[in-house]
């Protein structure tokens, strides 16, 4: 089985919509989804009717509970929050539902874990950029492998907790791997990325895609959201 899994989508419709129709993705047998599919970017009802039809499973993140209101808005920064805010304003009941029925963990029947941020603890919305948390969260979930996203940073671990090679690997060698972020990379690279995942092979491979920056821009700027969403598109950052 092919599986394509996304994450942090953010809004961002252009990105969205060319990570869907990536030549490799497309070939895929399920779409698997990690969360923030709102925040930041300026169509989160798109976004969300998207993901909802096109993905067989989708987990909670911080953002998604921000606009559900199950996560205050003291919680994010001044950008992130202002946002959350006017997304919440802007969906109606049904899309907000969705959100806050999410779950926030979910396993996946070919030994995968899905979650947002932290697998031992998701509510902590904890970042796993260090070894330590790594290494817990493989630890947590012996024998299996944990999909996450919320750092918008594409990165793989082994059991050690060490960082192994970013683009491609087997499943073997590997317990944590952060798919990156669709609609708002901070990796230094602005392309949108996603993971796929061959189960009969256990392999795995990142993936990037070109998509209009300035489109997802200019959204931004329509709807007058904090520049600093729209600025940080162009770097990656």
């Amino acid at each position: 089985m092919l599986l394509r899994i996304i994450s942090d989508v953010h809004g961002n419709v252009p990105a969205l919509d060319e990570v869907m129709a990536d030549s490799y993705g497309r070939q895929a047998d399920q779409t698997l989804c990690l969360g923030d599919v709102v925040g930041y970017g300026a169509d989160p009802e798109y976004c969300i009717d998207s993901v909802s039809r096109d993905c067989e499973i989708v987990v909670k993140g911080n953002h998604d509970a921000g606009v559900a209101d199950q996560l205050g808005l003291e919680y994010f920064n001044d950008p992130g929050a202002r946002a959350a805010d006017w997304s919440r304003n802007l969906l109606d009941g049904r899309r907000i539902k969705w959100l806050a029925e999410l779950p926030m963990l979910r396993e996946h029947e070919d030994g995968l874990v899905l979650c947002h941020s932290y697998p031992p603890k998701p509510e902590s919305w904890s970042y796993v950029l260090h070894s330590h948390l790594a290494k817990s969260s493989c630890q947590s979930f012996p024998g299996k492998v944990c999909l996450v996203g919320h750092t918008h940073v594409a990165i793989a671990w082994n059991e050690s907790g060490t960082p192994v090679r970013l683009d491609s690997g087997g499943l073997d060698d590997v317990c944590l791997i952060n798919v990156g972020s669709v609609g708002q990379p901070r990796d230094g690279d602005p392309r949108a990325a996603y993971l796929t995942i061959d189960t009969d092979r256990r392999t795995w491979a990142h993936h990037r895609v070109e998509y209009d920056i300035d489109a997802a821009a200019e959204r931004i700027r329509e709807e007058g959201l904090p520049e600093v969403l729209w600025k940080r598109l162009y770097v990656g950052r």
